[in-house]
């Protein structure tokens, strides 16, 4: 979780520019009520970088969340530059009449998706500079209407519009209606034709009852008679989402599918789901089309496999087929240069409804708010031949498996786990004989990790409320939901690192490796924090939060921001710092001594203290009804009359709404003090507590009687301390003094010192040594890492460089051990010559005389290099002696 830098910063005030722009223009006017009802949780702000979108009543406002903060401060900047009556947002004259319910703005930054309860149109938004530009009057837009004939009040009411993350232009639009019909709509600004059709529109439930891909799935269209079917009331829709951002480190699949959510609690996919043209990031083929290879190679060896699964193998391979014969259409990004794919239209443009996936345990289910899913790491190692490869490309410390995540009416969100994935799946092109059979093997499981409940004890309040997400920008396991009494963290980073471990371990052991997830899954919590103020009471309509991480501008940072009843909510959190180094720690903050407060939002007195009364506006309004006759007359006398028995009814209803509107704040503000008055107590007695005890430790013997349960305390503290002070300051003399003895007890064993002449002679000693002796060289680790030489592990190695005595005497012995051989050698070949020279022969005389002369001279030579060796041997053994 993301420390908590400050809750409802001073700049967020009452009557501040940032205030003031969520505010209605006039309190003095009631605000219009609307008595639609709702089918959507509300989503009234949206946000553009640092620019936010909200709505205000039914007035849409533009600013940015720097020109706030710096109004709101009171910098000389803003002021000088804007002036002091200028506001700091801009109106922007809004294309509908009806209540704006969500707001969405695209990817690419250029659209804003204004929905309703049945209508939806798309704004173009300028630059920010023109939004910026000096002028207070209401900016209107350029926007076009979704679906003239789709989207309109006779048919059903939308539920949710997301932009498609794998749209090139980032402009794609997908929107879902209560009635299951999902549209694609891939918006071009200089084409009209394009918000007036979708591209690819389908109904969920003809798909879901259809068994081949010649059926007619397609969304029903205006003034066409429907039908009654058993899924209108199970398949109504809450809210989807898509599987994926579009990153690379998310598996293939995940991006281009869409998850649906029905209120009843069915949960459905379709996958994949695809504009015409569509952007691949870079490691999408490459994990698609190693997944399907080794996926198709083993199922087609298997007999065991069923007909469907090898079908939607094959399958996959023709679509990834048709995929890899494309030229890609190579387009400048914003942050890398993008491949854009055409849609294969083998083996179908629509694919199949992957669902329902049953809850397994089936938890206690409310109304569904929302879904939001996390896609499962991108398996690196099934596309790196070689481990050094793999090594050098980035590890993602993620989990191998998705998380699916649900949100209900009664403040409950349920953590679940897609163990088994979603793969592209297509109907087939004719009706199986088996088709029955296949559809009772296609069951798809979501397995309950982990129920959050968030109602506490406002359940009456949350059981109306709307829960919703929003996706963190720093941390995709990390996910903010919007409760009825604040918006809260939702951690799922403390037990993935150890379920991934689990679940890519080798097992060996099938058994125990269930006991031991089994063990895991009981164990594991995911973490929840409150991330805003509590609220005062719980709303039953909170505008769903956003997070805006303004990378350009640093005094910003990092804001999480909701409002409810025009009243907002500001935190701003620290942007964590990711590790560059995997052995470097995550948390580098030093240790404190003491823990941090904990942070508290400042009061913010409620609106109806600064809301007039309409009792005037009613008593103007029956004055005029009067003077024209058509009523009664409220200037004359009061008679009793059903007239006058009216008008008083309606007075003492505005009064008791406003008095106990009025009540209520009050008792809020009363709580609040008193909270403040006990704990201000409870800080009074830690300060008498710590006072007493430092004075029962110092001595001072002052304080108070002490009262029941409070800890004794000892008297007389101050006499036993230094006591123990002079204890230790005497045994300290005493251990000086015992040194002092030793040292010239030492000092005196140890004689005079050495003389000049006397260290001369020492390292004439020594030098004479080295001359003569070779240096002693370390041959253990110890001796080799510099850690001392010692005698059992030093030997006399002799180095070819030195010039010494020692290597002297060495060389000459080497010389005499080689004439020694020679020698013999010679002798040999003199025995044999004069066994030879024994025979009788002609010239033996001349050849004996000169071979005993040779004889001779050589056993002269050794004799002489035998004097040698000794005379040398000799002197070296006084010198040892002398040094010695």
């Amino acid at each position: 979780m993301p420390k908590i830098l400050s809750c409802q910063p001073r700049w967020l005030d009452h009557t501040t520019p940032a205030f003031d722009f969520f505010q209605p223009s006039n309190k003095n006017k009631s605000p219009q009520q609307h008595d639609e009802q709702r089918v959507a949780p509300p989503r009234k702000i949206a946000h553009r970088g640092s620019e936010v979108f909200t709505v205000v009543g039914n007035e849409l406002r533009w600013s940015d969340l720097g020109v706030l903060k710096d109004a709101g401060e009171g910098e000389g900047r803003y002021e000088h530059r804007h002036g002091h009556n200028k506001p700091a947002y801009k109106v922007l004259r809004a294309p509908s009449y009806k209540q704006i319910q969500q707001l969405s703005v695209s990817p690419s930054g250029d659209l804003l998706a204004i929905l309703t309860s049945h209508t939806c149109h798309v704004a173009v938004l300028p630059a920010r500079e023109h939004l910026n530009y000096e002028d207070t009057q209401p900016l209107k837009l350029r926007y076009h209407q979704l679906g003239p004939t789709i989207h309109v009040l006779d048919q059903a009411p939308l539920v949710s519009a997301v932009w498609h993350p794998l749209s090139p232009s980032g402009n794609g639009l997908v929107t879902v209606t209560k009635d299951a019909c999902v549209r694609l709509w891939e918006l071009d600004i200089e084409s009209r034709g394009t918000f007036n059709e979708p591209s690819l529109a389908v109904d969920l439930k003809k798909l879901g009852n259809a068994s081949t891909v010649r059926e007619d799935f397609s969304a029903s269209k205006y003034g066409v008679n429907k039908g009654y079917s058993a899924d209108d009331v199970e398949m109504q829709v809450a809210s989807s989402c898509f599987g994926g951002h579009g990153r690379d480190a998310e598996d293939g699949w995940s991006s281009m599918t869409l998850w649906v959510a029905m209120t009843e609690g069915d949960v459905y996919a379709l996958c994949p789901f695809l504009p015409a043209k569509f952007w691949a990031p870079p490691s999408l083929l490459p994990s698609l089309s190693t997944s399907i290879v080794a996926k198709t190679r083993v199922l087609d060896q298997d007999r065991q496999v069923s007909e469907s699964d090898k079908r939607t193998a094959h399958q996959q391979s023709n679509w990834l087929a048709d995929l890899d014969q494309q030229d890609p259409i190579t387009v400048e990004g914003d942050y890398n240069v993008m491949e854009i794919y055409s849609r294969p239209e083998r083996p179908g443009v629509i694919p199949k409804l992957q669902g329902p996936f049953q809850l397994s345990p089936e938890p206690d289910f409310g109304e569904i708010t929302d879904i939001h899913v996390i896609a499962p790491k991108l398996n690196e190692e099934e596309f790196f031949d070689d481990e050094e490869d793999y090594d050098d490309f980035g590890h993602d410390e993620g989990l191998s498996v998705g998380i699916v995540c649900l949100a209900t009416k009664t403040g409950k969100v349920h953590v679940c786990l897609n163990v088994e994935g979603v793969e592209a799946e297509w109907l087939p092109t004719k009706r199986a004989r088996t088709h029955a059979l296949e559809d009772a093997d296609d069951v798809k499981e979501l397995l309950l990790l982990d129920t959050v409940h968030f109602s506490g004890d406002d359940r009456a309040a949350a059981s109306e409320s709307w829960t919703t997400f929003t996706t963190s920008p720093v941390d995709r396991y990390e996910v903010f939901t919007t409760q009825a009494s604040g918006v809260y963290s939702v951690s799922f980073r403390p037990w993935i690192g150890a379920l991934e471990e689990e679940l890519s371990a080798a097992q060996t052991d099938a058994e125990g490796a269930g006991i031991r997830l089994n063990v895991l899954l009981e164990s594991l919590r995911t973490t929840a924090e409150p991330i805003t103020s509590k609220f005062s009471m719980a709303q039953n309509e909170v505008n769903a939060a956003v997070a805006v991480l303004a990378d350009v501008d640093a005094d910003i940072g990092y804001v999480i921001l909701t409002s409810t009843q025009n009243q907002p909510f500001v935190t701003i959190l620290d942007i964590p710092a990711t590790a560059q180094h995997p052995f470097e720690p995550e948390d580098l903050a030093p240790t404190r001594a003491l823990p941090a407060p904990e942070s508290r939002a400042p009061y913010q007195p409620a609106e109806i203290f600064y809301k007039n009364t309409e009792l005037p506006d009613r008593l103007r309004k029956w004055r005029q009804e009067s003077a024209s006759g058509s009523m009664g007359d409220v200037n004359g006398e009061i008679r009793f009359s059903p007239y006058t028995l009216q008008k008083l009814t309606d007075a003492h209803r505005v009064l008791s709404h406003e008095t106990h509107t009025l009540g209520l704040a009050a008792a809020e503000l009363f709580r609040r003090c008193e909270r403040m008055v006990s704990e201000m107590r409870a800080q009074v007695d830690k300060v008498r507590e710590l006072s007493n005890r430092v004075n029962s430790v110092t001595g001072e013997d002052e304080f108070p009687e002490q009262r029941p349960g409070e800890p004794e305390l000892v008297r007389g503290g101050r006499y036993k301390i230094e006591s123990r002070i002079q204890q230790r300051q005497e045994k300290t003399l005493e251990l000086k003094e015992r040194v002092d003895r030793l040292r010239k007890k030492m000092r005196g064993l140890g004689g005079k010192e050495l003389s000049a002449k006397e260290r001369a002679f020492m390292d004439e000693v020594a030098r004479l040594e080295r001359s003569i002796l070779p240096t002693p060289t370390p041959t253990t680790p110890a001796g080799l890492l510099k850690l001392g030489d010692s005698d059992p592990s030093e030997s006399l190695v002799l180095d070819e460089a030195q010039e010494s005595i020692a290597a002297r005497v060495k060389a000459a012995q080497d010389v005499y051990q080689q004439l020694i051989a020679q020698a013999a050698t010679v002798q040999k070949t003199l025995e044999a010559a004069q066994a030879e020279a024994k025979r009788p022969k002609s010239s033996g005389a001349g050849a004996s005389n000169f071979r005993q002369r040779k004889l001779e001279q050589v056993f002269a030579l050794l004799e002489r290099e035998s004097a040698l060796v000794d005379a040398v041997s000799e002197r070296l053994e006084k010198l040892q002696g002398d040094i010695r």
